[in-house]
C-alpha cells in the first residue's frame, strides 16, 4: 500500500512532510471524514452526522453548523469525544427527556473507543411516541450504524524501515509489503528505494523477513519513528 498521503505532518508551506520524532504516541482510532447516515423508525426520522475533531471548540463549532442546516428539527441531540483516551466527553439531550439520547449516544462513543468525533443526530418526528426505551434504542443504533459506516482512520506511530533493492526483487517484495498490509513509499533511482512503515515490535522480523526473500541481497537501515494516520478498510 503506497503510504505518501497519510503522512500527517505538513511544513509551513502546507505541504505534506514526515515529522521527526521517536517519542511513541497512543494508539486510537478517530473517522477520516464527516460523514451523514439516515434511520427510520416509527415514521421519525434519525439523521446522525459524525465529524473528526481535536478541540471542543472543534466540536462546538460543528453543532453550531449543524443546529443551523436543521433549524427547523425537534431536536439535534449531540455527544463528543476528545483525546486519545476520550478523555473528555459531553452529550446533551436537546430537549428529548433526560438520559434518551445524549448519553446513550455517549455510551455508543464510548463503547467503539473511536475518539476525536462529535455526533449530532437531528429527529424529525413523525407522530408517534416511541417512549424513553425506544429513544434509547433509536439514538443508540442511529450513532452506532453510522460509525460502523463512516470511513475511519488510525492514528499511531510506526518506524521508518528503509530498504534498498535490486529491480529484479520489486515484485516479490512489493506482494510481501502488501499482504502484510504494510504501506510504503517507493523512490526508483539506480536502484529501489523503499521506505516501509513498521509497528515498532515488529522492526527486527520484517528486516529479517526481507532479507532471507532476497537471500540477502536486501539492504536495510532503521530510521526515525514518525506519527503517522493510516485509512482502516
Amino acid at each position: 500500500m503506497m503510504m505518501n498521503k497519510y503522512y500527517s505532518g505538513r511544513n509551513k508551506n502546507g505541504d505534506e512532510e514526515m515529522p521527526d520524532t521517536t517519542s511513541p504516541t497512543v494508539e486510537f482510532i478517530s473517522i477520516a471524514k464527516e460523514f451523514r447516515h439516515e434511520y427510520v423508525v416509527e415514521k421519525s426520522r434519525f439523521i446522525t452526522t459524525v465529524y473528526p475533531c481535536s478541540t471542543e471548540e472543534d466540536a462546538q463549532s460543528f453543532i453550531a453548523r449543524i443546529n443551523k442546516e436543521f433549524w427547523d428539527a425537534r431536536h439535534n441531540c449531540t455527544a463528543f469525544a476528545l483525546g486519545p483516551k476520550q478523555e473528555q466527553q459531553r452529550s446533551s439531550d436537546n430537549g428529548e427527556p433526560s438520559g434518551t439520547a445524549g448519553k446513550p449516544m455517549l455510551e455508543v462513543l464510548k463503547k467503539t473507543g473511536i475518539t476525536n468525533v462529535a455526533v449530532v443526530v437531528t429527529r424529525y418526528f413523525g407522530g408517534i411516541k416511541l417512549g424513553a426505551g425506544g429513544l434509547i434504542r433509536a439514538y443508540s443504533h442511529s450513532v452506532a450504524e453510522t460509525l460502523r459506516l463512516a470511513p475511519k482512520e488510525l492514528h499511531t506511530t510506526r518506524t521508518q524501515l528503509q530498504a534498498i533493492i535490486d529491480y529484479a526483487l520489486y515484485g516479490t517484495i512489493e506482494r510481501y509489503l502488501q499482504d502484510a498490509q504494510l504501506h510504503y513509499e517507493a523512490t526508483f533511482g539506480q536502484k529501489i528505494d523503499l521506505t516501509i512503515l513498521v509497528p515498532p515490535i515488529d522492526i527486527e522480523r520484517i528486516q529479517k523477513e526481507l532479507q532471507d526473500m532476497s537471500h540477502g541481497a536486501t539492504t536495510c537501515n532503521v530510521l526515525d519513528a514518525i506519527e503517522v494516520v493510516l485509512p482502516l478498510d
